[in-house]
């Protein structure tokens, strides 16, 4: 052993940790040391273990990377946020990466040395460590005043830092003191280039901004305000993105101090006005043609949500230029649904257009067109959009809502909408009152196909929508003239047609009009595909049926057994749905066959079955990302 106070070695350490084991074995050899000294070794001991663990752990595979390489990779694991139109994971999902904090001591020390990974500061999630960490690279800061409170030394802490942010994103609603929040914000902030107000009013005036950042944002690109309708001189200038939603309807721009707001970012790729914009009448604004007209050639999308009318939207687009790339959602039910101040009736869906779309370059040219009556079942509010590349494919025009009848009479909609030169068009209609005061019927369609000349693909998607595939059928049939001779069928470019299986096909008719459509066409234009999409027997009739069934067997047992009563009415319950299954099997099958045997048909007929019905009936980018964060849809 080594005398007392000199370095032991690793070996001597685990010697007398040896002799610590076994000291009743063996106490003369132990008493050669204190305490203390036994202390001493036992601590020593345990830093060699410690850097043994250490040197084996950076032995692994991930920790030979280079500390660079491993700080991109901690990157990753963080949750990236759009700098425009935000929405947050209040969860804890968003936050998973602090976790990599417990991994080891080398992770721990890494990131904590890393001011990159501690750069997105938000209220909600330990901001003053956040602040302190992140040293002196850009910030992303996420104040949620509604959700989490922040002392005003701490505000003043972060708003001091003005000159790094990147992004201030700022829901003030909560916010409780005597003196205006923007008081903090009193700093340049010149790499600032995304800013979100969320404000409802309070300590506002007029909805007018007061000063913010001393005015100075020379790097301002992307804007997001609420409830705020003016601002100072010369704020807000060659913005890209810019969403202002639930402004002060009393204060409100007119359409010529709006003009001028957009006229001043001449590179704006993205608009969403959601009841915002130039929504307050002015005298003589809305008669005659628009004397100014405003060009957005980097427009690449826009919203328009819940506006009060529609005549407001086409008023409003009737001053602007836009490119053919634009993709453009127009929603809301005060202008969809609700009754207008002139009319007891919903407005027509052309009157969100204006007369003149010749400076709307992405309404042409429309090849798709989806119209679908639907009920609030999977999504509540109406919608119009015109979506898509104009290239060979063509725009997509989208109609989705609850419209009534009188919204959509074809005249109208056929001298607003150059749908001319559709190719595909699919429709859906689950709205149709049981009165038959709602019912777009053959006359309807056969107006809205007189439009089509250039239909090649047709989708009828009937399924629970009695009648509806008759009503179009029925439209196709070709007409005679007084002669007793067939007229030129219409939409004689139709080669392509699917139809849902509704509660009952109406093969007959289907095949009875590809029939006579054969007759008043070349071979080279007849029908060459046919599919019918088959699904389950009518879900609502089995079920009502099966309660009947049920109440039937109940009141019949009488005074017998409880569960005898619910076995007998299981049972019955599996025989009626058996029996309907085979019936519509049966009957699915008799239409197949009536149908494959129609020499008329130039190619296939297809029955699938098992497939989704009324599928992409909405854009892929629908709901937008405005239509999201103006709802409120960022969990707080």
């Amino acid at each position: 052993m080594a005398p007392v106070g000199s370095k032991l070695s690793f070996q001597q350490l685990v010697e007398a940790m040896l002799y610590k084991a076994h000291r009743c074995t063996k106490p003369s050899r132990l008493n050669k040391y204190s305490a203390s000294e036994l202390d001493a070794m036992e601590k020593k001991l345990q830093i060699s273990l410690s850097l043994i663990r250490g040197v084996r752990n950076l032995l692994q595979p991930i920790n030979r990377l280079p500390p660079e390489l491993l700080t991109l990779i901690f990157r990753q694991t963080q949750l990236h946020l759009p700098d425009f139109l935000p929405i947050r994971d209040l969860s804890a999902s968003g936050w998973k990466w602090l976790s990599l904090l417990q991994v080891c001591r080398h992770w721990r020390g890494l990131i904590a040395s890393t001011p990159e990974l501690w750069s997105i500061l938000d209220s909600g999630m330990l901001p003053e460590r956040f602040l302190k960490r992140s040293s002196a690279v850009p910030l992303r800061v996420y104040l949620d005043l509604k959700l989490n409170y922040l002392p005003e030394d701490l505000l003043e802490s972060i708003a001091s830092q003005s000159i790094r942010f990147r992004e201030l994103h700022l829901n003030m609603n909560a916010w409780q003191s005597n003196a205006t929040i923007f008081h903090h914000f009193k700093d340049p902030a010149p790499s600032l280039s995304g800013l979100t107000l969320v404000i409802d009013g309070r300590d506002i005036t007029n909805g007018h901004l007061p000063q913010l950042f001393s005015g100075e944002m020379p790097s301002l690109r992307k804007l997001c305000l609420k409830h705020l309708t003016s601002w100072p001189k010369g704020y807000f200038q060659n913005l890209t993105h810019v969403c202002l939603y639930d402004q002060n309807e009393l204060t409100r721009p007119s359409m010529d101090e709006f003009l001028d707001f957009i006229s001043s970012s001449p590179f704006l790729e993205e608009l969403a006005l959601v009841r915002a914009g130039p929504t307050r009448m002015t005298e003589g604004s809305s008669h005659g043609p628009p004397s100014r007209i405003i060009s957005l050639p980097h427009l690449r999308q826009l919203d328009i949500g819940a506006w009060a009318s529609a005549s407001m939207v086409a008023r409003f687009l009737s001053h602007i230029r836009v490119t053919s790339k634009v993709d453009m959602y127009i929603w809301g039910d005060g202008m969809l649904n609700a009754p207008q101040p002139d009319s007891e009736t919903p407005a027509s869906l052309a009157s969100l257009l204006p007369e003149d779309i010749s400076k709307l370059e992405n309404m042409r040219p429309i090849k798709k067109w989806y119209f679908a009556r639907q009920p609030r079942v999977i999504l509540d509010t109406p919608f119009v959009s015109v979506t898509g590349a104009a290239d060979i494919e063509g725009r997509t025009l989208h109609m989705y809502g609850t419209f009534n009848a009188s919204q959509v009479i074809p005249t109208q909609l056929l001298s607003r909408y150059p749908v001319s030169n559709v190719e595909s068009l699919t429709v859906r209609d689950s709205c149709m009152d049981t009165n038959g005061m709602n019912i777009l019927d053959i006359e309807f369609w056969r107006s809205i196909l007189q439009g089509l000349p250039e239909l090649q693909k047709l989708e009828i998607l009937a399924f629970r929508s009695i009648g509806f595939t008759r009503a179009i059928v029925g439209a196709l049939m070709p007409q005679h003239a007084t002669d007793a001779q067939p007229r030129p069928p219409l939409c004689p470019k139709l080669t392509s047609l699917t139809i849902e299986h509704d509660v009952s096909l109406p093969a007959y008719s289907i095949r009875t009009m590809i029939e006579a459509r054969a007759k008043c066409v070349p071979p080279a234009a007849r029908l060459e595909f046919l599919r019918v999409l088959v699904f389950d027997p009518n879900p609502q009739s089995v079920r009502q049926r099966r309660r009947r069934l049920r109440s039937m067997s109940v009141s019949e047992a009488g005074s017998s057994i409880g569960s005898h009563s619910d076995s007998e009415a299981t049972g019955l319950e599996n025989e009626v749905r058996t029996r309907e299954e085979e019936e519509y099997r049966l009957h699915t099958e008799d239409d197949r066959k009536l149908l494959e045997g129609c020499v008329e048909i130039s190619g296939e007929v297809r029955f699938e079955y098992g497939v989704p019905l009324s599928v992409g009936l909405v854009p892929d980018n629908w709901p937008t990302a405005a239509y999201n964060f103006t709802r409120g849809r960022r969990g707080s």
